[in-house]
């Protein structure tokens, strides 16, 4: 972890802006990162059209990568104004960091923050629980990065008609098929958070069908092209 207690930070909307010491010491890991590591390699990687990988390995190390991930699991636990400030300060020293490292947040925050307000029974929390409890560890553990490929073009992708990829359920778990249009991150993800609709037997397609899953990098007839 990378100590920041004696540096200043630099809020990103201005020294009146009334921040937490949470959010100071996120503020400063973040600025302290962005300076002294991300800016160097900002140019370069832009000439060379490359995934700044350095970057993420900085903020494994320094925890980034479970900012929004719940403390009850070992994370930060910023909750959603945390994340803009940090993700924002980030993007003064990078900017391909910063808009990658959004996809990756965004999935822990719908796995976690987000999904305490959806209406689910008791068994579905529970469920959701362990899923959580699998999740958040490999990021926390193990630095695992999370891409979301949603895009597939037409209605779709505003929520107008139901997605395109679907997913029908077998033994041991889903069986998906279909295609995304691009996803931030495809290069380094360990796990593609896809949005897919499932395909009842003798049921039409419905939005109501919707379903989020993390797809391992390593799926047999996984490809990113």
């Amino acid at each position: 972890m990378t100590s920041v207690a004696s540096k200043p930070y630099m809020p990103i909307c201005g020294d009146d802006y009334p921040l937490t010491e949470k959010q100071k010491h996120l503020m400063a890991l973040a600025h302290d990162l962005g300076q002294n590591k991300f800016a160097p390699r900002a140019a370069q990687l832009d000439r060379d059209a490359q995934f700044p990988f350095e970057n993420y390995k900085d903020m494994k190390a320094a925890g980034l990568l479970a900012l929004c991930v719940p403390k009850a699991h070992g994370g930060q636990g910023a909750d959603y104004a945390t994340y803009a400030m940090v993700s924002a300060e980030i993007g003064r020293w990078c900017g391909a960091t910063a808009l990658t490292f959004n996809m990756h947040v965004c999935t822990m925050m719908w796995s976690g923050l987000l999904s305490e307000d959806l209406d689910m029974t008791l068994e579905q929390r529970a469920l959701h629980r362990v899923h959580q409890k699998s999740h958040f560890a490999r990021v926390v553990n193990d630095g695992a990065i999370y891409a979301q490929p949603f895009s597939e073009g037409g209605a779709s992708a505003a929520g107008a008609q139901p997605f395109g990829t679907q997913a029908v359920k077998v033994e041991g778990g889903w069986k998906i098929n279909g295609k995304k249009i691009f996803a931030s991150l495809s290069d380094a993800a360990d796990f593609f958070g896809v949005l897919c609709t499932e395909k009842k037997p003798d049921a039409e397609l419905s939005r109501r069908d919707t379903l989020y899953l993390a797809i391992p990098r390593t799926a047999p007839g996984l490809t990113v092209e």
